[in-house]
């Protein structure tokens, strides 16, 4: 069975924001059809697909910012106490 999902029951499902789904579907990157009324609905296997390939973004994203945050010296007064955490134990 085909279940389909509309964009607040995917922004639930994938944990993005309503509004990030949306322009995910207006690029073209998350397959959706449209009613009368300009309703999205994404079928499930559409919106798990994005689940699965959204946690490796957000992991790359957060290595880099801690990457810059540790060159801008954030984390001196941690380091100096010896409690750092290095990204790469992460």
């Amino acid at each position: 069975m085909n279940e389909t999902l509309t964009v607040a029951e995917v922004a639930v499902l994938v944990n993005f924001l309503p509004a990030y789904v949306m322009k995910l579907i207006r690029g073209g990157k998350l397959p959706a059809g449209a009613n009368a009324v300009s309703r999205h609905s994404v079928a499930r296997s559409d919106a798990e697909a994005c689940r699965l390939e959204a946690p490796p973004r957000g992991r790359k994203a957060f290595e880099e910012l801690a990457r810059e945050s540790q060159k801008a010296g954030l984390y001196a007064k941690y380091q100096r106490a010896g409690t750092a955490v290095s990204v790469a134990r992460l």
